[in-house]
């Protein structure tokens, strides 16, 4: 009696913690990604700073053993660059974020500090090949980069680019936090994906990610669908792959922080396939 009392008692126990062990280990349990050896750089949003990219870089490196945290660049307000981290060559898929001290700095100044940031990686840590993900206004400047500095040898050439959140249509980089309505606006946005179209590079292989809360604005609370979207008309030369999350959590600050999109570009950036 005794021992049917305490089997029946072990038993669920037991049950317990093998379900547990088995839930531990398919949390804990992720794709292994090829080491490609090509750094990837993060910049942050308009009022970003150092944590809003870093927790992603942290998951990349800690959680899913994808990449290794390298650096960060901080840029001063007067341009200055400083670093902190160490970088290593043979590190696995190496991580950098880049933060501006003046986060509201406007988008030609932005571009031209991203300019300065990987001649810099590239003087200091001899990076002639890299990964862009920029989130919101970074992906501005890094769109920016694209357009004057891809072809030039000189500076590092993007191999893939991320845009998290970034809203496409150039208006929205005009004044800051202001909207600018322009005056024939699709007239306009046709004309200048015509001329991106034929000075952007064409062997870079792009993501876009957007957000649409399905709340009725068709946004991720500050980013419009249609300004995602637009990023369709200017990448038409390039292989390209666009992913739209949907639902309340697709909010615009909540796009680095989702295990699915942390999973999209992944898979984009260090995938073993091709």
């Amino acid at each position: 009696m005794f021992k049917r009392i305490l089997f029946a008692g072990i038993l669920p126990c037991l049950c317990l913690v093998t379900a547990l062990f088995a839930l531990t280990q398919l949390n804990d349990s992720h794709e292994e990604m090829k080491n490609q050896q090509i750094p990837s750089v993060f910049i942050h949003g308009y009022k970003g700073a150092d944590r809003s990219l870093h927790g992603m870089i942290r998951r990349f490196d800690q959680k899913y053993h994808w990449g290794t945290d390298s650096l960060v660049i901080h840029i001063s307000k007067s341009g200055k660059i400083s670093e902190s981290g160490h970088y290593r060559k043979s590190a696995k898929n190496p991580l950098i974020n880049v933060v501006f001290e003046n986060n509201r700095a406007s988008l030609p100044q932005q571009a031209l500090w991203t300019k300065k940031v990987m001649l810099f990686l590239k003087q200091k840590h001899g990076i002639m090949k890299f990964n862009a993900i920029g989130h919101s206004m970074g992906g501005g400047a890094f769109i920016s980069y694209l357009a004057a500095y891809e072809k030039n040898e000189n500076y590092p050439q993007v191999n893939k680019i991320v845009f998290l959140g970034v809203p496409f249509y150039p208006e929205e980089y005009i004044n800051g936090e202001t909207t600018v309505d322009l005056k024939n606006a699709p007239a306009i946005h046709t004309k200048f994906a015509k001329k991106m179209a034929k000075i952007l590079p064409k062997d870079i292989q792009i993501m876009i990610i957007g957000g649409d809360l399905l709340d009725g604005t068709a946004s991720d609370g500050v980013v419009s669908l249609a300004s995602v979207l637009y990023g369709k008309q200017l990448f038409t030369e390039q292989p390209l792959e666009v992913h739209i999350l949907k639902g309340k959590q697709a909010t615009h600050t909540n796009l680095h922080e989702l295990p699915q999109i942390d999973d999209y570009i992944g898979h984009f950036l260090f995938s073993n396939s091709k």
